[in-house]
């Protein structure tokens, strides 16, 4: 059973059968604006790995229009090797206005060597806003206490 409460769009399919599985409504696009013009229920954007800077830089700029942000395991802050594109996104959101009043999750594990904490730490302690939470697992971030930890923050927002 899918809840109509709240809709979940991602800018990357990686994390949306987890979403999925666990009963959350979840849209996978390359337009969020469409997307979130269209809604009609909250939306939560949630950007995993690559899609985080693309999720980041929406929320910087449209923040209003959104409920609240999650941010999976996100390539921010410093990344070697990010192909050029990626690394002008990256410095887009590094050096872009915090997030301001909307309700953020960060998500990652501590253990990530893909996407090591301290690199993503450096953006987010830029982008961080007066409602950022973050939660860091031990080890590597198991897909479904990440879902586990979404519905509970968005039980708490919404």
């Amino acid at each position: 059973m899918t809840s109509d409460r709240w809709l979940a769009v991602l800018v990357h399919s990686a994390f949306a059968e987890a979403l999925e599985s666990a009963g959350v409504h979840v849209v996978v696009t390359d337009d969020v604006d469409a997307v979130v013009g269209a809604a009609d229920a909250p939306v939560v954007l949630i950007g995993h790995f690559t899609g985080a800077p693309v999720a980041a830089r929406y929320a910087q700029h449209h923040g209003a229009q959104l409920a609240a942000l999650v941010l999976v395991s996100p390539v921010l802050g410093m990344w070697d090797g990010a192909s050029d594109e990626l690394a002008d996104l990256i410095d887009e959101v590094n050096f872009g206005p915090h997030l301001g009043a909307l309700p953020t999750l960060w998500l990652h594990g501590e253990a990530d060597e893909i996407v090591p904490i301290s690199d993503t730490r450096a953006g987010t302690d830029r982008i961080r806003g007066m409602a950022f939470e973050e939660h860091i697992a031990p080890g590597l971030l198991d897909p479904k206490d990440a879902v586990n930890a979404i519905r509970d923050f968005v039980d708490r927002i919404l």
